[in-house]
């Protein structure tokens, strides 16, 4: 059995879970080019894109592991310090 791994990424409106068969040598890029995550969200740019697996950043040309999963995230639009005082 191969070993899949998850793309994931979340509008306020949307969200987007797709597995993706692990390659040998994928990089968190090309796992989502596969997952079609582009193709559904097209405004999003993997060279300027953060992504993280399980909370911690990573490069978008790092090698994945076999447990990771692929955390797109959104930039943050306002102080969450601020946000909480509210």
């Amino acid at each position: 059995m191969a070993d899949k791994i998850e793309v994931i990424y979340a509008t306020q409106k949307r969200q987007f879970v797709h597995e993706v068969e692990l390659q040998e040598n994928d990089t968190f890029r090309s796992v989502i080019e596969r997952s079609g995550l582009l193709k559904v969200f097209p405004e999003l740019d993997p060279d300027t894109m953060n992504i993280g697996s399980f909370g911690r950043s990573r490069k978008i040309d790092d090698k994945p592991g076999k447990f990771d999963r692929v955390e797109v995230y959104r930039p943050v639009t306002a102080d969450p310090r601020s946000v909480r005082k509210k």
